[in-house]
């Protein structure tokens, strides 16, 4: 048996009572689970159109305990009313209250999908209390994720700085783009939530669609709504005291040229506490999304799913917990967004800009923002056929620090795929939760276009000395192949380090994706940076597409600890360090150590390829 939720989300729950006492503060008084009857009757309040609240039949057939998990039971009713009798159980209606005898019993949640007649799931007021935090927890929520780190960092002795190396195929990039993280299908595949969008390629949401279906979302491209809140009469308004049980709201996840939110009706509001929806949204827990008053401009009646199609008011709150139940916020509060600038100087030869805002969430900030990127490349971009993406740009943080967004991504098959991850990745890690009072402070981004590929190849690497002596500087050259023939030529210093002797160095210069594809094979998983400044440090020395590496390695046995390489460590420091007992499980071995790190400037290509030159190191001069 399938179901659908009836709402194309948001959020409005918020403080309150906590521990479910079924009389509640105020005039509102609840209707106990225990006393519900089939036969009972009762009404719903709901809005169809417009910002007026309208009522519908509710006609109650039974309880059914533990249905949708353990200790989570729901009503069984029959809805029925002029609207309802058209329209069936819509989308955007889910959070409705119902009440029997004037007293509170709960909201519609859930729906039949492809039901012939109005039947839903109604949650119990009292399941949707109990997501409040109790007030020893106020405050106290922080998200944390727990992203892959992989990291060569300072190098005893050797002077070179270490690098962050992104792991391709990891948990993170899955993510980022589209697929589902799950390995079957959505547990109820017809309860998603409908998803409003404006200002997306329905393309690009078809790509994400798989990502997006697996934290619950179901876009729904005949919901599309314009956030601007522009009406026939002009814009919706509104404000707090507009947030009532019966009415509309929508949860922002990008407002601005692009758009995205779920809409759901408030259930219960308590003095600057609601609750609504009457069923989970993204399963979240704790979470800080803004929340906005909504103008519903039609109940669309459909034979596969109905729906409200609404308009976004102002933002009036934030989104505290998001838990099975229910979700629950703070009107008055102000979440954080992440405001986005986006130039784009198109293949046309114009300029365009866009301007939007994403919601401040470490699980889904970096998917939304490679999401807008994309879509708002696609508009103007092509998506096939030869095509190179400049990029240049920042991430800004609260404290004044800045990631440097700078790489080029060329393709013969088109680029714009790939684009949002060169934002979405750093943004990613800066969000990991290690540092819970960062705030990103916006993000700039530039991207020049053009209708070529414009990759270069490695074809030549050879050096200056074939045999070199400690201190030595040698000449490394490089030769690359562009598409149309003509081949470029690139010099690197390369510094022999004073603390290597007699000994074969391998020297591998290629792609920064090369590079990092070798250097991985002996590097494992380590901590992240323990100071925010030591992470914008390693991000903004990522390897990029546009330059050419040289990595210099010697054979010799190295260990790391605590993200530390110690290459050719002597004999005595192993002892002493294998001997400790709280020492010894921090360290990891590796075959070989890394004693030097070098690149060229920018280049006007991408890079591919790689080539390895061996150095023999002769005995230092007496």
């Amino acid at each position: 048996m399938g179901f659908k939720r009836v709402h194309v989300i948001s959020l409005v729950c918020l403080l309150g009572v906590c521990g479910a006492p079924l009389r509640a503060q105020g005039n509102t008084q609840f209707f106990p689970l225990r006393d519900l009857r089939p036969g009972m009757k009762g009404v719903g309040r709901t809005t169809f159109q417009g910002n007026t609240i309208q009522q519908f039949q509710v006609n109650i057939v039974g309880v059914l305990r533990n249905f949708l998990a353990p200790k989570q039971n729901v009503i069984l009713a029959r809805l029925s009313g002029p609207t309802v009798q058209d329209a069936g159980v819509a989308a955007g209606m889910s959070g409705s209250p119902v009440y029997i005898d004037g007293k509170l019993l709960g909201a519609v949640a859930e729906a039949f999908p492809f039901a012939k007649e109005p039947y839903t799931l109604i949650t119990p007021i009292e399941d949707m209390l109990q997501v409040a935090p109790s007030r020893s927890v106020q405050g106290s929520e922080q998200a944390v994720t727990s992203l892959p780190w992989y990291s060569a960092s300072s190098l005893s002795g050797s002077g070179v700085a270490g690098r962050w190396i992104p792991a391709s195929g990891t948990e993170l990039l899955s993510r980022l783009r589209g697929g589902s993280q799950f390995s079957g299908s959505w547990p109820l595949s017809q309860a998603l939530t409908p998803l409003s969008y404006s200002g997306f390629d329905p393309r690009v949401i078809s790509e994400f669609r798989p990502r997006l279906q697996s934290i619950g979302f179901e876009p729904q491209g005949a919901a599309v709504v314009s956030a601007s809140g522009a009406t026939a009469s002009g814009s919706p308004g509104g404000s707090a005291a507009d947030v009532v049980p019966g009415s509309m709201i929508d949860v922002v996840l990008v407002r601005g040229d692009l758009n995205l939110s779920e809409g759901c009706t408030v259930t219960y509001r308590q003095g600057n506490s609601i609750y609504a929806c009457g069923h989970r949204l993204f399963a979240l827990g704790s979470a800080r999304l803004p929340f906005a008053v909504a103008h519903v401009l039609a109940t669309v009646p459909s034979l596969q799913e109905s729906f409200k199609v609404d308009a976004i008011g102002p933002v009036v709150g934030s989104i505290r917990q998001d838990r099975y139940g229910a979700i629950y916020g703070v009107l008055g509060e102000n979440p954080p967004v992440i405001p986005v600038n986006l130039t784009v100087n198109s293949s046309l030869d114009r300029t365009q800009n866009y301007q939007f805002e994403v919601a401040q969430q470490p699980l889904l900030s970096p998917l939304l923002v490679n999401l807008v990127i994309v879509s708002a490349l696609s508009s103007t971009e092509r998506g096939l056929g030869p095509s190179t993406l400049d990029l240049s740009g920042k991430i800004r943080l609260s404290d004044g620090e800045a990631v440097n967004l700078q790489d080029m991504l060329s393709s013969d098959a088109g680029s714009i795929a790939t684009a949002g991850l060169a934002v979405a990745e750093p943004l990613s890690f800066l969000l990991d939760g290690q540092y819970p009072n960062l705030r990103i402070e916006g993000i700039d981004l530039k991207v020049n276009s053009q209708d070529e590929s414009r990759v270069a190849t490695l074809v030549q690497v050879w050096s200056s000395e074939s045999e070199v002596r400690p201190g030595d500087n040698i000449q490394v050259t490089t030769v690359e192949r562009t598409p149309s023939g003509e081949r470029l030529s690139q010099t690197i210093p390369v510094d022999i380090p004073e603390n290597v002797n007699d000994k074969t160095l391998s020297l591998e210069v290629g792609s920064g994706s090369a590079i990092n594809a070798m250097q991985l094979h002996f590097l494992l998983p380590g901590h992240p940076p323990q100071k925010l400044q030591q992470l914008v440090r390693e991000l903004n020395r990522k390897r990029r597409n546009n330059r050419i590496y040289a990595l210099l390695m010697s054979p010799q046995r190295a260990f790391v600890m605590d993200g530390t390489d110690f290459p050719s460590p002597p004999p005595s420091l192993l002892r002493t360090f294998i001997g400790d007992p709280a020492v010894s499980n921090k360290i990891t071995y590796r075959p070989g150590s890394v004693v030097g790190d070098f690149e060229t400037q920018s280049l006007l290509y991408t890079i591919r390829g790689a080539e390895t030159l061996y150095l023999k190191v002769l005995r230092a001069a007496n």
